[in-house]
């Protein structure tokens, strides 16, 4: 297993995880909407809402694991999720294209990316993901779904044409109701895509290979 070593990177990740542990008490004001499903990003504007570390260090592992170069990510927030990617990027001679609808997490995301050293490997895109991936360029390795969940089918649909086969898809919040369209799309089109949840114990992950005339039967990595 390649295990994420850079110091620069691991301490800004233990910062960031641990102005991270206040998200409920940032998020108690929104509970309401919460609870009823109508939470807007807005509402989210100061919440880190991230991946957590064992996810990030099996995302690390995949990317290298596979030799990623051309990653891509929708929902940077502040940027947790990001340092891992931009981390692997590094050592498989890569490049991460990010999106955030936000513009306040945005100018605090790429401080961060400079605190961590990585800022050279990401290009963070601000607005829409819609929009700002639109013009991703052709050959993704790997696409990583942690936004907003109700987008995360029709940008899929919107960038699946520029997939390498073998690429994976990697989805956040899997069990959460949102993602159910996206969940649908997948296992409706078994010839395309290799797709299964895996249980955590933060809203599930749905880890998808996107399958190549040659890759068909090919296996994805456990977690």
């Amino acid at each position: 297993m390649h295990k994420l070593t850079d110091a620069t990177v691991l301490n800004t990740l233990d910062v960031l995880y641990k102005d991270a542990s206040s998200d409920k008490r940032k998020l108690l004001a929104a509970f309401p909407k919460l609870l009823f499903g109508n939470l807007q990003p807005s509402d989210a504007r100061k919440a880190y809402l991230p991946i957590n570390r064992d996810q990030g260090e099996f995302i690390y592992d995949l990317l290298i694991t596979e030799g990623a170069k051309h990653i891509v990510e929708f929902g940077t927030s502040f940027g947790i999720s990001t340092l891992f990617l931009g981390a692997a990027a590094r050592q498989t001679g890569g490049h991460v294209v990010t999106s955030e609808l936000l513009p306040e997490k945005c100018a605090i995301a790429q401080k961060n990316f400079d605190r961590a050293g990585i800022a050279d490997l990401v290009d963070l895109r601000a607005g829409d993901a819609m929009e700002t991936l639109a013009s991703v360029d052709d050959g993704i390795d790997f696409l990583l779904l942690d936004g907003w969940n109700n987008l995360y089918l029709p940008l899929l649909q919107m960038v699946e044409h520029k997939l390498n086969p073998g690429a994976y898809i990697y989805t956040d919040n899997a069990s959460f109701p949102g993602t159910e369209p996206l969940l649908s799309y997948l296992r409706e089109n078994p010839t395309k895509f290799d797709s299964d949840y895996i249980k955590t114990g933060k809203g599930g992950i749905e880890l998808t290979k996107y399958l190549g005339a040659c890759d068909r039967y090919q296996h994805k990595p456990t977690v």
